[in-house]
């Protein structure tokens, strides 16, 4: 993202390519922003040859973050770690932005979900579903640190690293 851009801002610049190229490619969930900002996890436990990537998905759960200052410190991360924000690869009503996601048959989302309520039922696991398809689709790696979503984008055969809480 350029710099004193918020994603919040720039959202709406999406698709955005970078002519950089990295080793690998690495969706990021949501948790793993979450937890480099209150320190149970650093820089230095994400792949260093990595381009991280989001969708508007992840955006929007930040936004929806309560404590404003909280709030405030994860999208200023989200800016500084995220080298690229793209489209859902399916539209969910409800959660999806329409300008913002593509059309698709929802048959690997709606395996992701099914199987994400299997374990455990969430109110995130439609938000969860939409970042493991787009990992899944494009051939991305997946980092997360919440083990079901890790479990069931695994059975999808999807590249995934499971963070677990540095102490």
């Amino acid at each position: 993202m350029e710099r004193g851009c918020t994603p919040t801002l720039c959202a709406s610049t999406i698709p955005r390519f970078y002519v950089k190229l990295h080793e690998m490619k690495c969706v990021v969930d949501t948790n793993i922003i979450n937890w480099l900002v209150k320190g149970f996890l650093t820089l230095e436990g994400l792949p260093s040859d990595a381009e991280f990537i989001a969708t508007h998905v992840q955006i929007d759960e930040l936004n929806k973050t309560p404590d404003s200052e909280l709030r405030d410190k994860l999208l200023q991360k989200f800016a500084i770690i995220i080298n690229l924000v793209v489209p859902t690869e399916s539209i969910v009503i409800g959660v999806s932005r329409l300008d913002r996601g593509k059309l698709s048959d929802g048959v690997l989302y709606s395996a992701l979900k099914a199987d994400l309520d299997a374990l455990e039922e969430k109110p995130n696991n439609k938000q969860d579903a939409l970042i493991a398809e787009g990992a899944i689709v494009n051939g991305y790696t997946l980092i997360t640190a919440d083990r079901h979503l890790a479990e069931v984008a695994k059975k999808q055969d999807c590249k995934v690293i499971y963070i677990q809480k540095q102490l």
